[in-house]
């Protein structure tokens, strides 16, 4: 029974309404038939509906998340938004007054005008430069994002993708009708998707390579365009340090001051995430991580919202153990399925995950006691018709309460003998004693 211990130690199981009711079909054992000596009591083999599934915890996150903070001192003058809102990224957040931030800050405030103005004048002073400086910077932009684009491709299990197929069909009434339908599906992106951006991305290299070759032949001509750019760089990064930006889409969780607020550089501004990226990272054991695949479904439960239930499934699964407690674990993520009213999800609240590692199926099921064990095996005494009882070598499972899954020639219904004829088996204990 070896193989049955081990079962049971190494795998969860998700009984549906179905084994309950078969249970209690078995409660009572019947009697079947008499032999030479005595009557023998039988138990029926019935069929329960399983599901396999791996349990863990972890908290709620999301991705991307960020903490703004302010990049220098001063006093806050508007805030523009609050808890709950909806952003863009670049959105202007909160601001200082001018007149409360460093000298140094409002004097780059003139110097952004200045420069701004040196720049378009050094620009109309050699058009054919400036067009050149404007389009590689043009290529630059469009080459990373290619590159950035390539980098998603090969990493993401979740490409939105399109799949379309025609055929003809013979109508009733006589002649053919052509139908088009075209599937929509996530998955990991497609051989023919790669290359194509592999491609894309040697273009705007070799574009990019052109204008940059172009530009160093044109800026011998005026070096001033180049440096006023600079110029216009360096003073808007220092004027933006006045405000808080939105880094990207995304939903305003928490805002730390209102008007009037005297703020230092490094205080916390406004946390801020994309909440339509929620995710749960757990620990998974080193028995059932085998088990667990990418795309296997799972079900979150929030200890911050009790008698909720949201879906998501395994993105992310790390192939390099971690001992924590003694024990060894691999991280496993799993991103939770876009929810209503996402803006209102406690990130950092204690979530339970079951992911599903084996599709509920009908599995035959026999009480413990039935199960016997020679040297070629597990085994059970089927009743025949006839009075006789028939040998059938079986393999065993899961234990649930006190039936046990099994596998063998044998049907719902059979009646199965709880005599052990011949053999010194002795049932387990699923509790562990004696």
């Amino acid at each position: 029974m070896s193989s049955l211990f081990n079962f049971f130690k190494n795998k969860k199981w998700m009984v549906a309404a179905i084994a309950a009711i078969a249970l209690l079909s078995i409660i009572g054992f019947s009697s079947a038939r008499a032999n030479s000596a005595a009557d023998v009591e039988t138990a029926e083999v019935v069929a329960l509906t399983l599901a396999e599934t791996v349990d863990a915890s972890g908290s709620l996150d999301a991705q991307p998340f960020a903490k703004l903070e302010w990049k220098t001192s001063g006093v806050v003058e508007a805030v523009n938004v609050q808890p709950g809102q909806k952003v863009k990224k670049d959105d202007v957040l909160l601001t200082l007054q001018p007149e409360s931030a460093s000298a140094s800050i409002v004097s780059a405030q003139a110097d952004l005008v200045s420069a701004q103005k040196n720049l378009e004048d050094t620009i109309n002073s050699d058009s054919e430069l400036a067009q050149a400086v404007i389009d590689l910077r043009d290529a630059q932009r469009d080459f990373r994002d290619k590159e950035i684009y390539l980098k998603y491709l090969q990493t993401s299990k979740d490409v939105p993708q399109t799949e379309s197929r025609g055929w003809y069909e013979l109508r009733e009434a006589g002649g053919w009708t052509y139908t088009w339908k075209t599937r929509y599906f996530r998955a990991a992106a497609s051989e023919t998707m790669l290359n194509e951006a592999e491609q894309n991305l040697e273009l705007a290299r070799s574009k990019m390579e052109d204008l940059q070759l172009k530009v160093d032949r044109l800026k011998d001509k005026d070096q001033r365009i180049l440096s006023a750019q600079a110029d216009v760089d360096a003073a808007q990064a220092t004027v933006n340090s006045l405000s808080i930006l939105a880094p990207f889409d995304g939903t305003v969780l928490w805002v730390e001051q209102s008007a009037g607020d005297v703020v230092n550089a490094g205080d916390l501004s406004v946390n801020m995430a994309d909440t339509n990226r929620l995710y749960v990272e757990v620990d998974v054991d080193e028995s059932d991580i085998a088990r667990v695949k990418l795309g296997n479904v799972a079900q979150i439960t929030l200890d911050a919202l009790p008698g909720a239930e949201y879906t998501g499934k395994v993105t992310v699964i790390d192939p390099v153990g971690e001992v924590i407690s003694g024990l060894v674990k691999y991280a496993v993520r799993v991103e939770l399925d876009k929810v209503k009213d996402a803006a209102f999800m406690p990130l950092g609240t204690t979530a339970d995950v079951t992911i599903t590692v084996k599709d509920a199926a009908v599995n035959l099921a026999v009480p413990i006691a039935v199960i016997q064990n020679d040297e070629q095996g597990e085994y059970v005494w089927v009743a025949q018709e006839n009075g006789d009882a028939k040998r059938v070598d079986i393999v065993s499972g899961a234990i649930v309460g006190d039936l046990v899954m099994v596998t063998g020639a044998l049907q719902e219904g059979d009646q199965i003998e709880l005599v052990a004829r011949t053999s010194g088996f002795k049932a387990p204990n699923p509790f562990g004693g004696k």
